[in-house]
């Protein structure tokens, strides 16, 4: 009757695990594990009859009363201290009830109960010091770099040996000496917890939560072994399964093996696709590769940055261990509900290294009531960045960082990030420009594609949602209908708000590329173009000329004209050059050209164009189409771009065009820009 007790419980508590799948179910998991607990230590009771009830009382009431009031008084961002902490705990209890029970019948134990009591000291010791060692970096008592001691690992082997042989020696002695040799040994353990875990920091910390975690486990089991007490070893092995399936899964995320974390060696002999498992990811040699320009006046990033949201329709994003620390979960989660209210598509990015422990992000976005279904990991998300306008990262800095792609020999080299610089614009809501845990510094903040909103995480999302939804302007720009707004998309609306929504884009852009065509040979608007084009460049943009072989009627005919109205050369690019760079650029400016930037080219077989190299303005923040009409292209293939969410159609006279649009952006006084 024993065992099946026992197996009702530990299927109780399986069922409570099983529940922690989804932010929903996962408070109903708790309560449920929780209960299976409980039930189980009336079971150990019953079973043993307390020899002293006032001083088990006594114990059972302080720990409750102190768990409790810990329970009330951590934060969410002290949580993985707590944990780290826990798992000392458990580390605690383990040597204690091996040293005991060594220590008061050791010859009366079987070979297996002795071999477990020796792994349940060691084991539970090595967490305890490791696990304080750990909780102190996470708490910020401690130093949260790696520290690394003269002959560290030559420091660790002869640690384990001597513990090793004192073992050996303690197996054998005598009963009067056993306790002495079995408090050596322990102290050697805790030794070996702290050169083990000091060497560990930064990034990698959430790999050493993990293990510590099997390690609690793996030492609770082993006690269950030599006490006889199969729900000990049955949740031991539950806790010890659960933290070596979470160490895999940070190690992954790592793209490190365990050796290269916990020993420094090297076994990883290539990188990982970003977390997918396939080739290296490579950045984009897009504009974050070139200096960033200087803006002709200062403009405040916070107009920028609420421009950029309210024009945007994908949005991506990024929670860091910042927005933990700010509590500003809420205050984004507000943000996002009220963007997603306006039509665009909102959606949470989460790198399992996000936070100081597996699922922290999970637990805090759970909190503001996000529902699970616009959550994504890095795998389902990576490939979204490059067709998304904004990456909006709030107290994310390592899992953004693309130094871990571009550099080699730091802390995080190798490790997948999330690609938020192959979005089209990037907000960084973070406390400052330094650098993350890993101490690595992130070259994304001088990204001219970036908006830096440096200061409380907290504090910046409500300012954002002071100004959000109320169209904020950049000093000498007009009021406009809010973007995004039925009337002003596409090719509906009103030809002004078409060309307000135009202008807004323009100035808001950080990089441009002009894909030239026939059209603009015809209505003779080179000069026109050329001269909107300079004026956006000393506005501090960065703009390229994109020239298709076959755009014109003759090899060359686009480098003939635009040479004609002083364009140099330096700004002409091809398709092979070019080509690569849209998925970075913020708006490609469309002027004539039809068959060239068809992407029908790449999704229709059959027609005159099918197979064709195109220039691939699709991939772009923004398209502004400046064509006569929306007929085909010399081919007669119709031109699925202009279909496109994100394309503004100003159709008309070229030449017209660019006067309408030079006349918008004119300066309105000395030293301003468009």
């Amino acid at each position: 009757m024993s065992w099946f007790i026992d197996l009702l419980v530990i299927l109780i508590l399986i069922s409570g695990i099983r529940l922690f799948r989804t932010p929903r179910s996962a408070r109903g998991g708790n309560l449920l594990a929780a209960f299976a607990l409980a039930l189980a230590l009336v079971v150990v009771l019953v079973r043993n009859p307390i020899l002293d009830p006032a001083i088990v009382l006594t114990a059972l009431l302080l720990g409750s009363v102190v768990g409790l009031w810990v329970a009330m008084k951590v934060s969410m961002v002290q949580i993985p201290a707590m944990v780290a902490f826990q798992h000392g705990a458990g580390g605690v209890a383990a040597f204690l009830v091996s040293y005991l029970e060594l220590t008061r019948h050791a010859d009366a134990l079987t070979v297996t109960g002795r071999v477990s009591g020796y792994l349940g000291l060691v084991i539970g010791a090595a967490t305890f010091s490791g696990s304080m060692i750990a909780s102190g970096k996470l708490a910020s008592l401690m130093r949260g770099t790696p520290v690394l001691l003269p002959l560290h690992n030559q420091l660790l082997v002869a640690n384990a040996s001597a513990i090793a042989v004192l073992t050996a020696v303690a197996w054998g002695s005598d009963p009067g000496v056993l306790p002495f040799l079995l408090v050596a040994v322990v102290l050697l353990a805790v030794v070996l917890g702290v050169v083990f875990a000091i060497r560990i920091g930064g990034a990698d910390m959430p790999v050493l939560i993990s293990f510590l975690n099997a390690t609690a486990g793996l030492a609770a089991s082993f006690c269950g072994i030599i006490i006889g007490n199969r729900l000990l070893i049955a949740g031991g092995a539950t806790v010890a399964a659960s933290g070596s399936i979470l160490t895999h899964v940070m190690l992954k995320a790592m793209n490190r093996s365990l050796l290269n974390v916990f020993v420094g060696i090297k076994l990883v002999a290539g990188r990982s696709g970003a977390g997918t498992g396939g080739a290296a990811p490579v950045l984009p040699a897009s504009a974050a590769s070139l200096p960033p320009p200087e803006p002709a006046v200062p403009v405040d990033p916070l107009a920028r940055a609420t421009r950029t949201l309210e024009e945007a329709r994908r949005i991506i994003v990024v929670p860091g261990f910042g927005m933990a620390m700010a509590q500003a979960q809420f205050k984004l989660v507000e943000l996002a509900e009220r963007l997603r209210g306006e039509g665009k598509d909102v959606r949470y990015a989460i790198h399992p290294l996000a936070g100081r422990m597996p699922g922290h992000m999970h637990v805090l976005l759970a909190e503001a009531e996000v529902p699970s279904v616009h959550l994504f990991d890095i795998k389902e998300i990576n490939s979204e960045f490059p067709g998304t306008d904004v990456a909006l990262i709030v107290g994310a800095c390592d899992v953004v960082n693309p130094a871990a792609l571009e550099q080699e020999g730091t802390s995080i080299s190798g490790m997948p990030i999330l690609m938020v610089h192959q979005a089209g614009r990037v907000i960084v809501c973070n406390l400052d420009e330094k650098p993350g845990y890993s101490g690595v510094d992130n070259p994304l903040y001088s990204d001219p594609l970036a908006i830096l909103l440096f200061g409380d995480a907290k504090s910046t999302m409500e300012r954002l949602l002071e100004r959000v939804g109320r169209a904020a302007s950049l000093p000498g720009e007009e009021s406009v209908p809010a973007p995004g707004a039925p009337e002003a998309s596409g090719g509906s609306g009103g030809v002004a708000d078409r060309f307000a929504e135009a202008v807004r884009v323009l100035r808001g852009a950080g990089s441009l590329i002009v894909l030239p065509g026939f059209g603009m040979a015809m209505a003779q608007a080179q000069f026109k173009l050329v001269e909107l084009a300079d004026r956006l460049r000393e506005a501090g943009k960065l703009v390229r000329y994109a020239i298709h072989p076959l755009a014109g009627r003759m090899p060359g005919h686009m480098h003939v004209l635009l040479a004609e109205a002083q364009v140099p050369s330096s700004q002409l690019f091809d398709i092979k050059e070019i080509n690569h760079e849209f998925p970075g650029t913020d708006v490609a400016l469309i002027v004539g050209a039809c068959d060239v930037v068809n992407p029908a080219a790449l999704d229709q077989e059959g027609t005159s164009i099918s197979g064709m190299p195109i220039l691939m303005a699709h991939q772009a923040g923004r398209v502004i189409v400046c064509n006569l009409d929306e007929k085909p292209g010399y081919s007669g293939v119709d031109n699925t771009l202009y279909a496109d969410p994100r394309a503004i159609l100003l159709f008309g006279d070229a030449q017209a065009t660019m006067d309408t649009l030079l006349e918008l952006t004119r300066p309105e006084g000395p030293g301003t820009g468009p």
